[in-house]
């Protein structure tokens, strides 16, 4: 049991609240509030990718496996990276 996993996945379900329930776009540094098209898109495709990342790091913490750290990594990343080029492409003006 990893303690540091699991207490990383509950921040990552605490910004989720702050940014998917309470909509809280400030906490995003790095997105301009005013380049946004569709700011309730945003949230839900942010919030959705804090949920999803949340829940992996919490499994992870409960299991060991083998290679555990880069393949949370290559996850965490790549998912990010992939979200990150689709809001820029069709969210952002």
């Amino acid at each position: 049991m990893n303690y540091r996993l699991i207490c990383l996945a509950f921040l990552f379900f605490f910004l989720y609240y702050l940014i998917g329930v309470k909509k809280y776009i400030r906490w995003l540094s790095g997105w301009k509030q005013f380049h946004i098209k569709d700011k309730k898109r945003f949230t839900k495709l942010i919030s959705t990718y804090l949920l999803v990342v949340g829940f992996t790091v919490l499994i992870s913490g409960f299991i060991d496996y083998p290679f555990e750290a880069t393949i949370l990594y290559c996850f965490t990343l790549g998912y990010g990276d992939l979200l990150m080029v689709y809001i820029s492409n069709h969210i952002i003006e």
